[in-house]
């Protein structure tokens, strides 16, 4: 990889400052889909948006949701549903840390560690494992959102960033190379 294909993997990766996050399992046997809170995800792979269209609510596995950054409106409604004995509300504030990466990037980025078309078919949203990192990914028509587990972080940026780059203006491109 060239030193300017380095740079430009390392300016199109951002690791976010860590924010208020949460997790909501819900209890066996529970019907949340009956909370309160309007558009629930209740279908694995589904995810609830907030007006801005960043995610708000993801279901990422069966009965557990992530809640990044949420709405006091949205944290509010989840402590109703848990002292409805509908499951409960856990902080992992530290446990999950947004990675942004540059929507021209992304794809090709993430491609090198797994199938995202296959992964995401009739989702907008899964757990995944990039490059032995978990983490959750998010899609929207425009952006990818992704979380990495905070403790591999760094070796999530050190592997990513390092990748040789395809695309608009990478050393190959002007090459001639594919």
């Amino acid at each position: 990889m060239s030193a300017n294909d380095a740079d430009i993997m390392a300016r199109a990766i951002t690791a976010l400052p860590l924010t208020t996050c949460y997790e909501f399992v819900a209890y066996p046997g529970r019907k949340v889909e009956a909370a309160a809170i309007s558009a629930w995800p209740a279908r694995p792979g589904q995810a609830l948006r907030d007006a801005a269209g960043r995610p708000a609510l993801l279901h990422f596995a069966p009965d557990r949701w992530l809640v990044p950054a949420p709405a006091p409106i949205l944290l509010q409604e989840l402590s109703l549903l848990e002292r409805a004995e509908g499951g409960i509300l856990i902080d992992v504030e530290g446990k999950w840390q947004e990675v942004h990466i540059a929507p021209e990037r992304a794809h090709h980025m993430l491609s090198r560690s797994i199938d995202i078309e296959t992964v995401l078919a009739a989702r907008e949203c899964a757990a995944v494992v990039l490059f032995d990192c978990p983490a959750m990914l998010a899609r929207s028509d425009t952006t990818i959102n992704l979380w990495i587990a905070t403790s591999y972080l760094q070796s999530f940026l050190t592997v990513s960033t390092s990748l040789p780059i395809r695309g608009p203006g990478c050393a190959h491109e002007r090459a001639g190379i594919s």
